[in-house]
Parts: C-alpha cells; structure tokens; sequence
C-alpha cells in the first residue's frame, strides 16, 4: 500500500478527504495561517477556504485573528477536532505497525527516529 493510498483509507473512515485529514494534522501542530496552508497543502489560498469551511461546519477547527497580525486569520482545532485528528494518527500509525511488524526491532526504531529527525528539521 502507497502513503496516499493509506491517507485515503485513514481519511474515508473519518469521513474526510485526505487533504483535509493532511490540514487538520498541519492545525494541530502548527495552527497555520491561510497562506501556510496553502504552501504546506501545495494549493491555492481559495482552495483552502473550501476546506476550511467543511471542516468549521463540521465542528473540527476555528478561525481565530493572529494575535500579532489582526490582519491575518488562522486555523486551530477544536477539542472535537482534536480527537478526529488523533483517531487519523492512530489508524496510520496501526498500518503502519502491522505492515513494518516484520522487521527487526532495532531496525524499526532506526526508521521511528530518523522519521522524527525529518519531520523536526522539515517543519516551518
């Protein structure tokens, strides 16, 4: 199974696109601006209004002014949102368990942290 291909799955089950189970992730850790979004989703800024009017209605996230900028909105999750995203992790993290089972142990903690390694100096 692919990586989109697992995102798609992980996100039908929560009744989500896989861009939009991608945004809630991104909301969770970085509460990203429009702009970020758009960059971090590699779309349009208008595209990102859409999802985040699907996931607003749906009760996920909030729109809050940047306390630094009024000018500038961002996405935060609610603590509904919260649990879907944490329900998204889970079901990629199970996958991924299942399907990395085979390997040696030392050999799955080298991928778990060279992965962390990544994901730390890739983030914005």
């Amino acid at each position: 199974m692919e990586i989109d291909g697992l995102f798609s799955t992980a996100s039908r089950r929560l009744g989500l696109t896989p861009q939009q189970a991608q945004l809630l992730c991104f909301a969770q850790h970085l509460q990203p601006s429009f702009g970020e979004l758009a960059t971090l989703l590699h779309c349009d800024k208008t595209n990102i209004t859409g999802l985040v009017d699907r996931l607003q209605r749906r009760g996920l996230l909030t729109r809050q002014p940047d306390p630094n900028d009024r000018r500038m909105t961002r996405v935060h999750l609610t603590p509904q949102g919260e649990v879907v995203t944490g329900q998204f992790q889970q079901a990629i993290n199970t996958t991924l368990a299942t399907r990395f089972s085979s390997w040696p142990s030392t050999q799955r903690d080298s991928l778990v942290h060279l992965l962390q390694s990544a994901t730390t100096a890739l983030r914005p």
